[in-house]
């Protein structure tokens, strides 16, 4: 500890700052909210400029993963290089401001800062979204996995002296900012999308295309399957590879009424959350979605495949299908939207789960737990 006796804490994403969505804005959040508990001193780290406001940030120099210089190379060699380029940076900075922690989301910088931390002397504790291997992840002084289900899965994968070093806590959505709209107030933002009082709306918020799997083409054709036109399919996020097969698929099914809205900036996501009816996922095993919590915390059912850990984050207001069956989600929609009663009924627990598990003040304070107890824990391996 710093002789003031605050717990210093980086939250390190090489994108914060530029990626406006996802672990990097999650990182960003989790920095401004820690800073607001007492005897917490943290920090968002990142290669980009723009950080929470009120937080203190420090931008990381690096090679951005848009840079030109890496411009035709895959994306995942690009993220590769961004990470790596900003390692010794951080090992530098980590050891300059004598942090207790660096909280990192990014596999290959996590790894090589993890690497350096006799000098550097803070402790590296990987938060782990994308599912790695419980056995490669070992040898952090921490690990922080999402959902019940990944601790019971790395249970018997990981060397029992280094077990509990392993922790669940799920990701928080800010209920100040995704929240349901009075209905008049819904009406309206329904109104500027071109929808009626007929119209039902399934939201999906994801990149376009083929790398991420969220499989956006089987949810149009589902809805189309529904044989009911009052459906449009809303999509929110940036193209990826295979963007334009799976946006032709799209309109094969459902003509004019699936509407591309492109990566939209954070302010403008509640109202496209509070304009529809229904929130769905195509993926088949999605790691951790943000944004079906924002979904929750809005207040929306949510349609998904019958992924356990999925089925967790939803609870009763989530509704699991076999996605890889033509025609099951479809006759899900029509039974569960906020046109249904089933819809409404899910909606309310939404919103029940959200307050008793999602909010930043319920995650932040088992972080902060997990973090204490693990800066008594040596660092070997």
């Amino acid at each position: 500890m710093s002789s003031s006796g605050s717990l210093r804490i980086a939250c390190i994403a090489s994108g914060l700052g530029q990626i406006r969505r996802g672990l990097e804005a999650w990182m960003g959040q989790l920095a401004l909210h820690l800073q607001s508990q007492p005897e917490v001193q943290s920090e968002a780290w990142g290669g980009g400029r723009t950080f929470p406001q009120s937080c203190p940030s420090h931008r990381i120099r690096l090679i951005h993963r848009d840079s030109v210089v890496l411009r035709g190379v895959p994306w995942h060699y690009r993220y590769h290089v961004e990470q790596m380029s900003a390692v010794i940076p951080i090992a530098w900075t980590l050891r300059r401001r004598r942090m207790h922690i660096a909280f990192c989301a990014d596999p290959s910088l996590a790894w090589n800062v993890k690497r350096l931390r006799r000098w550097h002397g803070a402790k590296v504790i990987f938060s782990d979204g994308m599912r790695l291997s419980p056995r490669w992840l070992q040898d952090y002084d921490g690990v922080h996995l999402l959902a019940p289900y990944y601790l019971e899965e790395a249970h018997p994968l990981v060397r029992p002296e280094r077990f509990d070093r392993f922790f669940a806590v799920p990701y928080f959505v800010d209920t100040r900012f995704f929240h349901p709209a009075l209905p008049e107030a819904r009406a309206k933002i329904r109104a500027r999308l071109g929808a009626t009082t007929e119209t039902r709306m399934a939201l999906t918020v994801g990149p376009v295309g083929t790398d991420s799997s969220k499989r956006l083409d089987h949810i149009a054709q589902e809805l189309a399957r529904t044989g009911d036109p009052r459906w449009r399919l809303l999509s929110v996020g940036g193209d990826e590879a295979g963007a334009d097969a799976v946006r032709q698929r799209c309109v094969e099914a459902l003509a004019d009424r699936v509407h591309f809205l492109g990566s939209l900036p954070r302010e403008s996501l509640p109202e496209i959350y509070q304009a529809s009816d229904v929130y769905t996922l195509g993926a088949l095993a999605e790691p951790f979605s943000i944004a079906i919590l924002e979904a929750l915390a809005t207040g929306l059912p949510v349609i998904h495949h019958h992924y356990p850990v999925t089925q967790w984050i939803t609870g009763d207001a989530g509704r699991a299908v076999d996605m890889t069956v033509t025609g099951a989600a479809a006759e899900v929609f029509q039974q569960f939207s906020l046109a249904t009663e089933a819809g409404r009924t899910a909606g309310e627990a939404a919103l029940r789960l959200t307050g008793i598990r999602y909010t930043p003040e319920v995650v932040v304070r088992q972080l902060i737990q997990h973090f204490h107890r693990l800066l008594g824990q040596s660092s070997t391996g």
